[in-house]
């Protein structure tokens, strides 16, 4: 009878959590103190969609570990191309919702310079970065996963979470952007990214599946 693998730490998970909060505080400095309207957060975190695409394909490359034969890479670097594709007619129309519906009061309303959102956006790029190294890499998440279920894994996390951004900016917009709803719209997203974060490691830590 086979022993069970003994249970994956949760330390790297802790880590990727803790750099995960600390990258969101920045839009909620932005919101507080550097008078972010609501089209400028929603933007960083449209961008933020480009920083997960970029990962994921890193994800499917290196999914199930290194190959020698040529078949399998093959199919990896398919499964990339179409991804590719996919997630990109995804941010393209999500991009479009938030530039066509969103943008009026944007140069009206916020200080957010070119500074200002390459510094958020490495934050965020640090985040996504260091949750790949400690959690699909060091913690061998990669070895118990495919392209296929790496070229899906994204969705579920998103989907949820820039639904529930776009409404909230629609309202928040309709009112002015006021800055306590800008606050809870930036405390709302850590914490939905958060959970969802948390749930698909310890998903991944439990068996063959998918992580952000």
């Amino acid at each position: 009878m086979e022993s069970s693998p003994p249970p994956r730490s949760e330390t790297p998970l802790l880590f990727s959590s803790a750099v995960l909060v600390i990258a969101n505080v920045i839009p909620l400095v932005g919101a507080l103190a550097w008078g972010w309207s609501v089209f400028e957060i929603v933007v960083t975190y449209w961008a933020e969609n480009l920083l997960i695409g970029f990962f994921t394909l890193i994800r499917i490359l290196a999914s199930g570990g290194w190959q020698r034969e040529a078949a399998p890479f093959v199919a990896k670097v398919f499964t990339a191309g179409f991804f590719m594709v996919h997630y990109g007619i995804f941010c393209l129309v999500h991009g479009f919702f938030v530039f066509s519906m969103l943008g009026g009061g944007g140069a009206k309303h916020g200080t957010l310079s070119g500074k200002g959102i390459v510094f958020a956006l490495l934050a965020l790029f640090l985040s996504h970065g260091l949750s790949l190294a400690k959690n699909y890499f060091a913690a061998g998440e990669y070895r118990d996963t495919n392209p296929q279920a790496q070229m899906f894994a994204p969705y579920p996390r998103i989907v949820v979470l820039h639904l529930a951004i776009l409404f909230g900016a629609f309202a928040i917009q309709a009112l002015g952007s006021p800055v306590p709803l800008l606050v809870i719209l930036v405390v709302g997203k850590t914490v939905i990214d958060l959970s969802l974060h948390r749930w698909l490691h310890r998903k991944a830590a439990a068996g063959p599946d998918v992580a952000r």
